[in-house]
């Protein structure tokens, strides 16, 4: 993301107050996006009803659940023709029980319904955040953008699995924007709770000096955990005695790590025959702890928002597994750099956010096209997939970072030459 270095990283500084007049309710724009969510959900039904196919990964929380209510053990589950197992916590089997009292095609409709209102109430906080206070304008941009972000690889494919990405995505820019100062942080760490990624955000959280928002994460997290105890004790000493690390449970089969993207998946991609691991821990406590500092700069620079999307790439980076619908991080970062794009009304800026938006929606495409039609043909379109993440990502980082100092630097000369 070369263009972000020479004219800076997305910000969300509000643009100017617009005082809202009578016709700006917004109504249709918003009925239009409800529209969009139900035409999904409606769709979804229909598709499972007829096809019975994809949405695998809800079908295993409802499995998940199911386990819970009778009194089977969560983890030795295998689900599906391709072996899937529970790979989240006991709190989160918990949470998922309802799933198992409905069918799958109702269970698919609601899924997706939600999370197309969660993505939905995602851009609109970002539209709201950053520029938009017009209620009627901020809705029609949220409207277009979801347009924009619908087909793009990640979120397509949090559709189509039925994964939890954008309901967590939306949970935790609620709980570290909009919440109560004295409880933000306990939506994160309740998030922490059901997939472990988000406790990234306690080490930021640390570093920005917010903490009692970092207790308060913790505090969420040791909650979940001890729910789990309380209600699935055996369960419980299964998953936090080792199999909450174990990513064998995540990836079953070799070939899958194409699509891991993430630091180590790109060492085990690039070679099979050394080992990986230690440079691979090596990789994440530079990238880990250089990310971290970057994202509590973005933070302090650009604001919170920005500062959290920052984060959340790191943590992308470092988990041992990130598939490609965990980048669902991709969208605040774009809506951010096009929100600072129209803004400084930079040609490269904008070249710059459609690329990266090419980047996030044809690749992963192309790549599951080619394994699924040639699949002795996959290694280069995997490579791209896997690398494309996983340099967007670096990329970003390391654009905050050269941007900030030569910021930074300008500031300073500016203030030797007053003097």
């Amino acid at each position: 993301m070369p263009s972000s270095v020479s004219a800076g990283p997305p910000s969300v500084s509000a643009g100017p107050r617009i005082r809202p007049g009578k016709r700006d309710g917004g109504s249709f724009q918003i009925a239009c996006g409800v529209l969009i969510a139900l035409s999904g959900a409606l769709t979804a039904f229909a598709f499972n009803a007829i096809y019975a196919e994809g949405w695998i990964d809800l079908e295993v929380y409802r499995e998940g659940g199911a386990a819970v209510l009778r009194r089977t053990s969560v983890y030795d589950l295998v689900v599906g023709e391709n072996w899937l197992k529970f790979t989240y916590s006991p709190f989160a089997a918990i949470l998922f029980m309802p799933l198992a009292l409905v069918g799958m095609e109702i269970a698919v409709a609601l899924w997706v319904l939600i999370s197309i209102l969660a993505l939905e109430a995602v851009i609109w906080i970002l539209i709201g955040r950053t520029a938009v206070r017009c209620r009627s304008r901020r809705a029609t941009r949220t409207l277009l953008v979801v347009i924009a972000t619908l087909p793009l690889y990640p979120v397509t494919l949090t559709l189509w699995n039925g994964q939890i990405g954008i309901i967590l995505l939306l949970v935790i820019i609620v709980d570290l924007t909009h919440g109560k100062e004295k409880w933000r942080g306990i939506g994160t760490g309740i998030a922490a709770g059901i997939k472990l990624t988000p406790l990234i955000f306690i080490p930021y959280l640390l570093i920005t000096r917010r903490f009692r928002a970092a207790l308060m994460t913790g505090l969420g997290f040791l909650g979940t955990v001890v729910l789990g105890f309380l209600l699935l004790p055996a369960d419980s000493r299964d998953y936090w005695g080792g199999a909450f690390f174990d990513t064998q449970r995540v990836v079953t089969e070799q070939g899958v790590n194409f699509f891991n993207q993430s630091l180590r998946g790109v060492l085990m991609i690039m070679s099979d025959s050394w080992p990986t691991t230690p440079l691979w821990f090596a990789l994440c406590a530079v990238v880990g702890t250089g990310g971290l500092l970057v994202a509590a700069w973005t933070a302090k620079k650009a604001g919170e928002i920005a500062g959290i999307t920052a984060c959340a790439i790191v943590g992308l980076l470092v988990s041992p597994v990130s598939w490609p619908h965990h980048w669902v991080w991709c969208i605040p970062l774009l809506v951010l750099w096009a929100q600072r794009a129209q803004r400084v009304d930079v040609r490269l800026e904008k070249v710059g956010v459609g690329f990266l938006w090419f980047i996030f929606l044809l690749p992963g495409y192309i790549a599951l096209a080619t394994v699924l039609i040639y699949p002795s043909h996959a290694g280069m379109w995997l490579m791209l997939l896997t690398g494309s993440y996983v340099l967007s990502g670096l990329s970003t980082l390391l654009a905050l970072a050269v941007y900030f100092s030569r910021s930074d630097w300008r500031q300073r000369k500016r203030g030797s030459g007053d003097d």
